[in-house]
């Protein structure tokens, strides 16, 4: 047992959990029945290119190698794709892996290098269009999803457009991770109820015993397929979306989308998140 903050012990356990997500980290047993070139384009979305480097390097002198990889890797995210990549020697040339990882980095780093940014804005509008509706941004980011959708906000409230937007993304397919603020883990939030019900989403929290007196988890951001970020003020409430005056920085592209994740990711892996019971 460990020390983590707030006084609180740790389990190692604990800390080996899975990333947030059920994604190229994802070790369980059936992740190595999709191809291999699909498993290098994922992962090299969600790792930075130092890590992918290091992860074709050491496939490339073998499964011994990928090993000491692993036992030496600090993030949680990297030990898990360790693992990944050992399932796929078993079928696989170690050098066809050192290839796929390779061209996929260097593909997803030229893309990251071609990053936008937008302003987002709810509340009075002057004219001058130098922004998009918080609203609207919101609704067609879900509509945009493939894979994987991660909201963090403190409050969150079952907006009707966004409830219907994020089951229609759910029927796709697409994962759905929540973060929200719980007044069992702060007593000065007023609670509404766990948001969006009906949805089959993983649930995240961040407990009362991994916090500081007095912490609240204040953090609004929407992730979506580790490609575009939106980060701001507004939460997902609907003055937040259609009243007050609101903003927040619109991230197409680039490495922050995937770098988000990777960190509500090792939050979860070291127990400072953790998953809510059904």
């Amino acid at each position: 047992m460990t020390s983590s903050p707030g006084g609180a012990q740790s389990d190692p356990a604990r800390d080996r959990r899975a990333p947030v997500t059920k994604s190229a980290s994802d070790i369980s047993p059936g992740a190595t029945r999709r191809p291999a070139a699909e498993w290098a384009a994922q992962v090299a979305e969600e790792l930075p290119l130092t890590d992918i480097l290091r992860l074709a390097d050491a496939v490339a002198q073998g499964r011994d190698a990928v090993g000491t990889l692993r036992s030496t890797a600090p993030a949680a995210v990297l030990r898990a794709a360790c693992d990944q990549l050992a399932a796929y020697l078993a079928a696989n040339d170690p050098r066809y892996m050192a290839g796929l990882l390779l061209g996929a980095g260097r593909s997803i780093q030229r893309i990251r290098e071609r990053q936008s940014v937008d302003v987002v804005w709810t509340g009075p509008d002057p004219g001058t269009g130098s922004g998009r509706l918080t609203a609207a941004t919101v609704i067609d980011l879900i509509g945009q999803a493939r894979r994987e959708i991660l909201l963090v906000s403190y409050a969150t409230q079952t907006e009707p457009q966004i409830d219907t937007a994020l089951a229609v993304a759910a029927a796709r397919g697409v994962e759905v991770t929540i973060l929200a603020e719980r007044q069992a883990d702060n007593p000065a939030y007023a609670s509404s109820g766990a948001p969006f019900p009906r949805l089959q989403a993983l649930r995240l929290y961040w407990p009362a015993s991994q916090r500081l007196p007095g912490a609240a988890l204040h953090a609004k951001i929407i992730v979506v397929d580790h490609r575009i970020a939106l980060v701001g003020s507004a939460n997902l409430t609907g003055r937040a979306m259609e009243a007050n005056l609101e903003c927040g920085i619109l991230i197409r592209g680039g490495s922050v989308p995937s770098a988000i994740c990777r960190h509500i990711a090792e939050l979860q892996a070291m127990g400072y998140l953790q998953i809510q019971a059904p």
